[in-house]
C-alpha cells in the first residue's frame, strides 16, 4: 500500500520532536531544491518566527530581524533541521533524529531558566 503524503497541508506547522519526545517547535518552512536535472525534492525545514513572520509579508520578516538584532537570546532567527534526520511523521509531529538540546529550539528556556527562575527566592536553582 502507497501513502501519499502533500507536503505543505501534511507537513506544514506540524510539531517537530526530538529523539526524547522533546518539542523543538513548528514546521514554519519548507526548503525544496529543484536542481533542473532531477525531481524537485524536499531538503529541509525552517524553524523560527522569523520564518513564520516571511510567511505572511516579508516586511513583516524584516521588521522582526530588526528587533532580534536588539533583543533576541536566541543563536540564530532560523533553525534548520533537514530532511534526511527525519524518523517519522504521524498525523500531529514529526520526530526527528536530532537532540533538541543541542539546537537553537530551547534557547529562550535556557535564558528563562538563567536570568529569571534562579532568582526566584525557593526555586531550588543553584547560584
Amino acid at each position: 500500500m502507497r501513502e501519499e503524503l502533500e507536503i505543505v497541508r501534511d507537513v506544514l506547522d506540524l510539531q517537530l520532536v526530538d529523539e526524547d519526545k522533546v518539542k523543538m517547535g513548528r514546521v514554519d518552512g519548507l526548503v525544496i531544491v529543484v536542481d533542473g536535472k532531477s525531481q524537485p525534492r524536499l531538503d529541509h525545514f525552517e524553524l523560527g518566527f522569523a520564518v513564520l513572520a516571511r510567511r505572511v509579508h516579508p516586511r513583516l520578516e524584516q521588521w522582526l530581524l530588526s528587533l532580534r538584532n536588539r533583543w533576541s537570546v536566541r543563536r540564530s532567527a532560523r533553525q534548520i533541521v533537514p530532511w534526511s534526520k527525519v524518523m517519522e511523521i504521524t498525523h500531529d509531529e514529526i520526530k526527528v533524529a536530532v537532540k533538541a538540546s543541542e539546537t537553537p529550539a530551547l534557547d529562550w528556556e535556557r535564558w528563562l531558566r538563567d536570568h529569571v527562575i534562579k532568582k526566584i527566592p525557593g526555586s531550588g536553582a543553584e547560584d
